[in-house]
């Protein structure tokens, strides 16, 4: 509710990090979404840009910018209402269901989740069984890529080969191999848009793997979905897609003060 007809009462921050795993879901997400700027303001939504230091990896937000909330990761969504506690969202799948909430496909908007019950419930397996594979996929990182050492905390002595051998081994058998066989009829033979099935252009689900996918490329030179013909097909349609964000627009738009903009319709 607005106490004055024109600025709501209720404030929203956000804090993203535009490259980050997790946070590059919401990247892709404002791209795909199409929400106008002035959207934003009239829902007195506010983005705050963090960056990453190239040698220290200290995330930090843009001069004149709010720090983060202490103790929280990225991304991070607080929700202040006059009275109240502030309400604080942590996960970036439900951060993105909040927004879908907040501008749903009845009011206009783009429609994220799916048309159907089914497609909904297909956006939600993926989105369940991606972050399990996530977990295994870090684990595989912390124990055989030596770079790793800069986020996990171990040291080169502490890291088991063996483990990280392992740890992939379950992410092919289990999670990869799995999401290839639930999507094979759509995409793979199908041809469609978005993984989640016919007639929706994009769904959160393609949002959080083409944002794991290109994580693992950029940051580890990996093709995560290497041998998966479906998946990998489609990551390769998906990134001819409009809603996707090419590296060099991620590295502008941690790299300019207004750069979270360039996401949305002005």
């Amino acid at each position: 509710m607005s106490t004055n007809g024109s600025i709501p009462t209720t404030k929203t921050t956000l804090w993203i990090w535009a490259s980050g795993l997790y946070p590059r879901r919401l990247t892709y997400y404002f791209s795909a979404k199409r929400l106008p700027l002035s959207i934003l303001k009239a829902h007195n939504i506010h983005l705050i840009p963090i960056t990453s230091d190239p040698e220290t990896h200290e995330l930090t937000p843009k001069p004149g910018f709010e720090d983060r909330p202490a103790g929280c990761t990225l991304p991070v969504l607080r929700i202040e209402k006059p009275g109240q506690e502030p309400t604080m969202i942590y996960e970036s799948c439900a951060i993105m269901e909040y927004f879908e909430e907040k501008f749903p496909a009845r009011d206009g908007y783009v429609e994220l989740l799916g048309n159907t019950p089914e497609q909904r419930a297909r956006t939600r397996d993926i989105l369940l069984l991606l972050n399990d594979a996530i977990t295994w996929a870090n684990v595989a990182a912390r124990h055989a890529d030596p770079r790793s050492t800069a986020w996990s905390g171990m040291t080169p002595e502490e890291q088991a080969p063996l483990a990280a051998k392992d740890a992939n081994r379950v992410l092919q058998t289990k999670f990869l191999a799995k999401l290839e066989k639930w999507v094979q009829g759509d995409v793979g033979v199908k041809k469609c848009s978005s993984l989640s099935g016919e007639g929706i252009e994009v769904s959160v689900a393609d949002v959080a793997v083409l944002a794991g996918v290109k994580y693992v490329e950029v940051r580890m030179g990996r093709n995560w979905v290497e041998g998966y013909k479906a998946l990998g097909d489609w990551v390769e349609r998906a990134k001819k897609s409009e809603w996707f964000v090419e590296e060099e627009e991620i590295l502008k738009i941690e790299a300019d003060e207004d750069g979270l903009n360039r996401l949305f319709v002005q």
